[in-house]
């Protein structure tokens, strides 16, 4: 009995990594992607097999393909719940708030720090750190941040689906201790017609002063316009809120031609431009900035 207790163990503990992984791909890529593709690759093995005469690739091929089909459709069940189960979520959290959005106490930004790393291939990673000032307990409080994308390249469902996005809470005292934060996401336009990604960032009822938010996005091809020469690319800031203080950092990974690649102000405050090895480096920064007022810079690499 407890031999196949142990069995057991190490068998869950061994698949269902690969188990998660392959939801992550079908969910990332679609279902019908992962299977037509899985398909012709076995495929080409089974006709390979039947070419050469060899039975057993034949066999391997059709108890592939079998297991294949399971897996996929267990996949697809899986996926559904998880949506049905997020969605709940979802549901329950605004239904909660709801109550509460009559508050007339709104938080207030201590300090809004944000860099922004763009590997050379145009991937980028976005850290933003929101540090708050205390809040009147027994009111739900939530914080929204957003990020926009300037890319001229249609931005289709599956590109949507390969960003991820995380948001963690932790206090002023243990900052190296934080903790995931209930999050929400939906996707909306600028007034301009560009996507953005807006993240309500749910807290609770207790605010207290220092808490330290940080949100963290990774998406692919990001700023890949830029980065090939196709196209400039904005980076700036627009508060509707008080803040006390920004500093806002983009690092550019690798630029091999530093001298096509140019930096133009766009009502930006103590702009800075510099190399720090490969990598070129621009910073921007203000004490109380104005609300409802654009700032940052717009970069252009131009390498013909």
């Amino acid at each position: 009995m407890g031999a196949g207790s142990d069995l057991r163990r190490i068998v869950s503990r061994r698949l269902a990594p690969l188990v998660a992984d392959l939801e992550e791909h079908v969910f990332r890529y679609g279902y019908f992607r992962t299977l037509t593709g899985t398909l012709a690759s076995l495929g080409t093995v089974g006709l390979l097999g039947q070419v050469l005469g060899l039975t057993w690739l034949r066999i391997t091929f059709a108890t592939a393909a079998a297991g294949l089909f399971v897996l996929v459709s267990a996949l697809s069940f899986a996926g559904t719940q998880r949506l049905r189960g997020k969605l709940k979520h979802i549901e329950e959290l605004l239904h909660t708030y709801a109550d509460h959005m009559h508050s007339t106490s709104p938080l207030s930004v201590r300090e809004w720090r944000q860099e922004v790393t763009v590997e050379e291939n145009g991937d980028a990673h976005c850290r933003r750190d929101l540090v708050l000032d205390a809040a009147a307990n027994g009111t739900l409080r939530y914080v929204s941040v957003n990020l926009v994308y300037y890319g001229t390249t249609r931005l289709t469902n599956r590109d949507r689906r390969k960003v991820r996005c995380h948001a963690y809470h932790a206090g002023e005292d243990d900052v190296d201790q934080r903790t995931r934060a209930d999050g929400t996401s939906v996707w909306t336009f600028t007034a301009d017609g560009k996507p953005k990604l807006d993240i309500y960032i749910h807290l609770g009822t207790v605010v207290q002063a220092g808490d330290l938010i940080t949100v963290e996005w990774d998406w692919p091809g990001y700023s890949a316009d830029l980065m090939n020469g196709t196209a400039p690319e904005s980076f700036d800031v627009l508060f509707n809120k008080e803040i006390g203080k920004f500093e806002h950092r983009v690092v550019f990974r690798n630029v091999r031609s530093p001298a096509a690649f140019k930096v133009r102000n766009q009502n930006a405050q103590n702009l800075q431009r510099h190399r720090v090895g490969q990598d070129i480096v621009v910073e921007f920064s203000a004490e109380a900035p104005e609300r409802e007022t654009r700032m940052g810079f717009i970069a252009d690499y131009s390498q013909s």
